[in-house]
């Protein structure tokens, strides 16, 4: 054969050949990107839900059983912050209570305050202060414990923040959703907080009626009967509530 017609030969089998190729990728089916890049996105989000999921269940397992004194002390105060104003009456139990939980609360209070304010310190807008109160409080109860650090069990704190609710007289819904938040993450048996906020009340209005008895002008003999009883009734409350929190 000709290398003229050899070379034509050849020519005309690659260009066959090309053809051939060509067509057989025009009848294979091309991946669709799209669909491959929803999948794809589909399956980085599943991921970080189950890892999100997780650090939910990691997180809702930690159950505090007891509060470091400083730390109970700082969720008191995020309460009596939590309406945006704190009162004196509050003030006053808040300063006794710091005073018996932690030595030298007189030194140590301005500090404690200044960490205060630094942890809510990350509101930004005013309808943020709630949530940001709540973040505080929530830091506060999980915060691990030092071995050399005196601490409150749970239920005593839920009585001091109740007693600091009421020693105004004014314990609203923000307080009171603020608590039965605290007694949802500390896991309180709902009863128990339901007891305590009913025997809180009953020594309120126990101590209404005998700052008006004494108050009065009667003569001590006729009402002396009347507060031995309400004191008696406020001792029992008293040590109901202590046999509570020592259970």
């Amino acid at each position: 054969m000709a290398i003229k017609d050899l070379g034509k030969k050849m020519s005309d089998s690659l260009r066959d050949a090309a053809d051939a190729v060509r067509s057989k990728a025009a009848q294979a089916e091309m991946p669709d990107l799209k669909k491959f890049g929803e999948k794809a996105s589909e399956q980085v989000r599943s991921a970080f839900q189950r890892k999100d999921r997780a650090a939910e269940q990691n997180h809702e397992q930690v159950v505090p059983t007891a509060i470091s004194a400083w730390n109970a002390v700082k969720v008191i105060y995020f309460l009596m912050a939590a309406d945006g104003e704190v009162y004196h009456g509050e003030e006053e139990k808040f300063d006794a209570i710091g005073a018996d939980l932690i030595s030298n609360f007189d030194e140590m209070k301005a500090s404690l305050l200044a960490e205060c304010q630094a942890d809510m310190g990350k509101v930004i807008d005013p309808e943020d202060h709630y949530d940001v109160i709540q973040d505080c409080v929530e830091a506060a109860l999980l915060a691990p414990v030092k071995a050399e650090e005196a601490t409150i069990s749970t239920k005593l704190l839920v009585w001091d923040l109740l007693t600091v609710a009421y020693s105004d007289e004014n314990y609203n819904d923000t307080e009171r959703r603020l608590l039965k938040y605290i007694v949802r993450k500390l896991n309180l048996d709902k009863a128990t907080f339901l007891e305590m906020e009913s025997s809180m009340l009953t020594v309120m209005a126990i101590e209404r009626e005998l700052t008006w008895i004494k108050a009065t002008d009667r003569p001590y003999l006729k009402v002396e009967p009347v507060v031995s009883e309400l004191t008696q009734r406020e001792r029992v409350i008293f040590d109901n509530v202590k046999d509570m929190i020592a259970l």
